[in-house]
């Protein structure tokens, strides 16, 4: 599938680094603290009286009999919070690849602000077309109701989780399984919805996947004068006086190939968007 790594995408690319970056320093982290805590196994002295270097120390006032315990079950309450934050990043992607196809008069059902996750992906197959990996698509709607049982259900399994899960394909299970090591189709009504290290890598993964795809689609869906529009708006936010430089059009043509090759724009059609910037400016 051809990318056409537009500004938005770039940046979404770096957020999603940076955060997966975060999620797996602090999973790393708090295995890495408990294991130092080992060392002050016996110790009446509170953490505060051995650390007192460490910033905030003073609110994790705790001997470290009891510190140990809290960080050695760090993961499921650090996975709970890396779940919710991969699947926030990922809507907010699509919120803006669905304002793209409103851009372009493609018709969705409300304005693109107000599509929620579980509607964002079907109305981008919708305008666009295509269709994303079923497998993929069925595991972030997995981990989105995880999500929300432990916002609204007091993380315990509620009627939708039960009903997902027992429609849940094969492939979707097993593609879960090799990567998290545990599935939760196993979940019942009322029981406990428990993430750790191995649910974060799921969203982390599958958030991936399916922005990549929903990056893919846009190719062919938007028109070639739109993308050009997008190439000089994105080299004007970097370089606002750009298009007043006699060499416009060759820094212009530059981005294209670095960023937007898969298009191949022309000369023509980038000189044609330069000019229609101008001309609004």
């Amino acid at each position: 599938m051809e990318i056409v790594r537009f500004a938005e995408y770039r940046q979404y690319e770096q957020v999603r680094v940076e955060a997966s970056n975060a999620i797996m320093g602090l999973l790393a982290g708090a295995q890495m603290a408990a294991h130092m805590l080992q060392l002050t196994e016996g110790s009446d002295r509170l953490l505060p009286e051995i650390f007192p270097q460490i910033p905030h120390i003073g609110r994790f006032s705790l001997k470290p009999e009891a510190a140990l315990r809290i960080l050695a079950a760090g993961d499921t309450h650090l996975g709970a919070m890396a779940v919710a934050y991969a699947l926030a990043i990922h809507e907010d992607y699509l919120k803006t690849c669905l304002t793209l196809l409103q851009r372009d008069g493609k018709k969705l059902k409300k304005p693109a602000d107000n599509l929620k996750l579980y509607e964002q992906h079907g109305e981008i197959e919708q305008a666009t077309g295509q269709s994303f990996n079923a497998a993929s698509l069925e595991q972030l709607h997995v981990l989105r109701v995880m999500r929300n049982c432990t916002i609204h259900s007091g993380g315990r399994a509620d009627q939708s989780l039960v009903n997902r899960l027992a429609t849940w394909p094969p492939d979707a299970e097993s593609g879960w399984v090799k990567l998290a090591g545990r599935s939760p189709r196993a979940l019942d009504l009322r029981d406990p919805v428990t993430f750790g290290s191995s649910e974060a890598l799921m969203a982390l993964a599958v958030t991936k996947v399916l922005a990549r795809e929903a990056t893919g689609f846009l190719a062919p869906a938007l028109p070639r004068d739109l993308w050009a529009d997008l190439l000089v708006e994105d080299l004007v936010t970097d370089a606002p006086n750009a298009l007043r430089a006699p060499d416009a059009i060759r820094r212009a043509k530059g981005l294209a190939r670095c960023h937007y090759g898969p298009l191949k724009l022309t000369e023509g059609e980038i000189s044609a968007a330069v000019a229609r910037h101008s001309q609004r400016s």
